[in-house]
C-alpha cells in the first residue's frame, strides 16, 4: 500500500557545488554531483525509483543532465513545473506531499517520517541529520498559500516555515564536493548504504553492466564497477574501488586506482590514474586537491560513442582475464 500520495524531487544542484565559503583549486569545476552517474545511475534517478515504492506519484523537476527518470511524471522547465505540480495535486484533492531538493543523496524511512508528521499536527515537517537540516520536507498541501506558483516561491515558503524537526537515522551524503562523491562510491562497494551497483556481480565485488567489454589481458580487482558499453583495453588494471561509468574507454596499459571515470570519457594509453575523477578532459586529483583541463585529446577527452564489436560479459567470464578480490 502506498504511504504518501505524492512526491516532488527538485533537481536544484545549488547545494551540491564545491563549498564557496572554502574555495579550493576545484572551484573552476562546478559539478552537480547529484546528477552525475554513479555505479550505473544518478542519485536523482535512484531516489525517484525508490520513492515509487511509497508514493502514488513522483514528479521530477530538473534542468540538469539527468532529465530522464523512469516513471517520473514531470521533466520540463523548473520554474513552470513547480506551479503545475501543486496545481494538479490540489485539483486532485491530494493531502500530504514529500518534497526533496536533491543536491545530496539521502536514504529515507518514508513511513516513519509520515507517522511523525501526523503526530506533530503541523503543516510542514523537515528532516534533520546530526542536527543539520536536510532539504527534505513533508507538507500538507492545505497549509500552503495559493500563490506558490514557481520554484523560487516554493523553496522560499518552505525555508521560511517553522517546521517540526524529524531526526532521520538514514544514510546521508551531502555530495557537495568531489571527495564526497567518491565516498558515495566506496560506501556502496562496502555496503555502508543502500545504493547498489547496477548490473551483474560477475565475481565477488566486481559488477558489470550490459555491453561492457574487457580485453583478456586486462585485470579487474574488487571492488570495482564497469558500466554500460565501457571498453577496457589490453593490459589495463582497474583496482581499489574504481568505477568506470557508461560509454567510457580506458586505453592500452593504463592503471586506474581508487578513481572514478565519469560517462563518455576517454583515458589514453599507459597512464597511471589514482585518487582522481575524470570527466571528459577534466581531471580532478583528490590527493593534490587540483583540477586540470587536459588539452591533448590523445591523453584525455570526451569519448565519441561509436559502434564496433563488443565482447559479451558471458564470454569475458570464461576468458583468461584475471578477476580477483582485494587482499
Amino acid at each position: 500500500m502506498k504511504l504518501v500520495v505524492g512526491a516532488i524531487i527538485i533537481g536544484d544542484q545549488t547545494g551540491a557545488m564545491e563549498n564557496k565559503q572554502s574555495p579550493s583549486r576545484f572551484s573552476s569545476y562546478q559539478a552537480p554531483w547529484a546528477s552525475m552517474e554513479v555505479l550505473g545511475a544518478t542519485p536523482i534517478a535512484r531516489l525517484a525509483e525508490d520513492l515509487q515504492k511509497d508514493c502514488d506519484t513522483v514528479s521530477v523537476i530538473s534542468k540538469d543532465r539527468d532529465s530522464q527518470h523512469a516513471k517520473a511524471t514531470h521533466q520540463a522547465s523548473m520554474a513552470d513545473l513547480a506551479g503545475d505540480c501543486f496545481a494538479n495535486y490540489k485539483r486532485e484533492g491530494l493531502g500530504t506531499v514529500l518534497i526533496i531538493r536533491c543536491g545530496s543523496y539521502v536514504e529515507l524511512e518514508i513511513a516513519e517520517m509520515l507517522n511523525f508528521h501526523h503526530e506533530q499536527g503541523v503543516g510542514v515537517t523537515r528532516a534533520f541529520s546530526d542536527d543539520a537540516p536536510l532539504d527534505v520536507w513533508m507538507v500538507d498541501l492545505s497549509g500552503l498559500p495559493e500563490h506558490v506558483a514557481t520554484l523560487a516561491t516554493l523553496l522560499s515558503t518552505l525555508l521560511c516555515a517553522r517546521p517540526a524537526m524529524y531526526r532521520s537515522q538514514g544514510y546521508v551524503n551531502q555530495l557537495r564536493t568531489a571527495r564526497e562523491f567518491r565516498r558515495l562510491v566506496l560506501d556502496s562497494f562496502y555496503s555502508r548504504c543502500r545504493l547498489r551497483p547496477q548490473g551483474s556481480e560477475i565475481k565477488p565485488g566486481i559488477w558489470s553492466s550490459e555491453g561492457a567489454e574487457i580485453e583478456r589481458s586486462a585485470r579487474v580487482v574488487a571492488p570495482a564497477f564497469i558500466g554500460r558499453d565501457v571498453y577496457i583495453s589490453a593490459e589495463c588494471l582497474i583496482t581499489r574501488g574504481s568505477n568506470v561509468e557508461s560509454n567510457s574507454r580506458v586505453d592500452f596499459g593504463t592503471a586506474v586506482e581508487d578513481s572514478t571515470i565519469l560517462p563518455n570519457s576517454y583515458v589514453g594509453i599507459g597512464l597511471d590514474l589514482s585518487h582522481s575523477i575524470v570527466d571528459g578532459r577534466n581531471l580532478l586529483n583528490l590527493q593534490h586537491n587540483v583540477n586540470l583541463e587536459i588539452t591533448d585529446p590523445v591523453v584525455m577527452r570526451q569519448n565519441t560513442v561509436g559502434g564496433g564489436h563488443r565482447q559479451s560479459w558471458a564470454s569475458i567470464e570464461t576468458s583468461s582475464m584475471s578477476l580477483s578480490s582485494a587482499e
